[in-house]
């Protein structure tokens, strides 16, 4: 493919993607434009990702204020921040926010808490409602198909929260997973409050 044929895809595909993204006459659109559009998209995102999350901690630093002071590693902060704000899924960030109270209520290993955080970020809300439940049910949940409960269960075993070739049961949750528990139930418990 020459470079004159590699331009005409890109100002195709840049076309589709101004159409995808509302720009009404993609043809006389420039990169630049489509660029400019996508990133103020995600700029207006991220700025209110981070808005619900200093929400949230907002609360949550007010209870931890009354207990003993852990001092923070800023760059286990930082990421913890630049994972959430960067989530796609919005509906996560009540859990960033309490894996960081989680991590500054106690003297919790900063390994641990990267996996924690890496684990919120691989799984998607629907499965870790379905680990929640699984250990509080015993029971996996019947909205998972059939043919993606092994998936599931790889998933979680591959995070280190479930233990591999053990069968779906509570008790065989990693202490790795019942860290992970005790963060959402933090969580829950956020969303509960008025």
């Amino acid at each position: 493919m020459d470079s004159d044929e590699k331009m005409d895809l890109s100002i195709k595909g840049i076309g589709t993607i101004a159409k995808l993204f509302g720009v009404v006459n993609p043809a006389a659109a420039t990169m630049g434009v489509v660029t400019d559009c996508i990133k103020e998209r995600r700029n207006k995102k991220f700025s209110k990702r981070l808005e619900n999350l200093i929400f949230s901690l907002q609360k949550r630093i007010e209870r931890l204020e009354r207990e003993p002071k852990v001092e923070p590693d800023l760059d286990l902060l930082d990421e913890i921040v630049a994972k959430a704000i960067s989530e796609e899924d919005e509906d996560k960030t009540e859990f960033y926010a309490a894996l960081i109270e989680h991590y500054m209520s106690s003297n919790q290993n900063q390994y641990q808490i990267r996996l924690l955080c890496e684990a919120f970020k691989s799984l998607t809300v629907h499965e870790i409602k379905a680990f929640v439940h699984l250990n509080k049910h015993g029971a996996v949940r019947y909205d998972i198909p059939d043919d993606l409960r092994e998936l599931f269960w790889d998933r979680l075993r591959t995070l280190g929260l479930h233990q591999r070739g053990k069968i779906a049961n509570p008790e065989y949750s990693t202490l790795l997973g019942k860290k992970f528990l005790e963060v959402c139930k933090l969580a829950a418990l956020e969303r509960i409050k008025p």
